[in-house]
């Protein structure tokens, strides 16, 4: 490689090195890879859109997945910044997903004492009675006869311990009030559904499936309430129902 031209700054007196050569592979085009912002929950990710946003060009997304926000369309490299809110649960709703999941869950009776337990007032409608219908099978020792229903929706059944005798009556359904996203400050009563597995033997205790089938109703219900904190929290930004299109579908 002939050098033509050096120009040494004015004034320099160091030595100057040159290297003559090849580099050993081109230097890559830059990449770049943009800014992911993660969320979890509305306040947090209205903030961010405001502080890293530009308006009008943000756009904000809700889908069956969470919110996302591409925070300037205009610039094609930056469109790859984005923040992102997927749907969280609150701790409260992590505890109540194996009754409200699909199929509900199946308690032993001192385990369903327990759950309710840790329940409150504020959580469980009629909370004390329910709980003293699920302590009144505690010290049975043999509950024997068929399930029948009164005009309340309960299930009765006698139940006998050694000589005495008496009835029994356990609700066919009870409200839990349930946040199911974190940080939502939104709860709805659910009803709960009880179903009782009748006891085979004497000496035997009986099973008890607690299930939501309206979950689902519940679920959209917090999804558009989520939903419509987020236009009230970005007025003036454009905040849709749907996807950008390299974003799959939920499953």
């Amino acid at each position: 490689m002939e050098i033509k031209n050096l120009i040494v700054p004015q004034g320099h007196k160091e030595p100057i090195t040159i290297l003559e050569g090849v580099a050993a592979k081109p230097l890559p085009l830059f990449d770049y890879q943009g800014y992911q912002y993660t969320a979890l929950d509305v306040k947090s990710f209205c903030e961010l859109v405001k502080a890293k946003g530009k308006q009008p060009s943000a756009l904000i997304f809700s889908d069956d997945a969470g919110f996302t926000a591409i925070l300037d369309d205009t610039v094609i490299s930056r469109k790859q910044d984005t923040v992102t809110m997927p749907y969280t649960y609150s701790v409260q709703m992590e505890e109540w997903e194996p009754v409200l999941s699909p199929g509900g869950h199946v308690f032993a009776l001192k385990e369903l004492i327990d759950y309710i337990k840790r329940a409150d007032g504020k959580t469980i409608d009629n909370f004390e009675s329910l709980l003293s219908s699920f302590k009144n099978f505690k010290y049975v020792s043999n509950v024997t006869g068929d399930f029948t229903f009164d005009n309340r929706n309960n299930y009765t059944f006698c139940v006998k311990v050694k000589d005495a005798e008496g009835t029994v009556r356990i609700p066919q359904t009870f409200c839990a009030n349930v946040e199911i996203f974190k940080n939502s400050d939104w709860f709805q009563w659910m009803e709960i559904e009880v179903e009782i597995s009748q006891p085979k033997s004497a000496g035997e205790q009986p099973l008890f499936l607690l299930s939501c089938p309206k979950f689902p109703r519940y679920l959209q219900a917090a999804q558009e309430n989520l939903y419509e904190q987020m236009k009230k929290e970005l007025d003036g930004w454009l905040v849709v129902q749907g996807r950008p299109t390299d974003r799959p579908a939920k499953g």
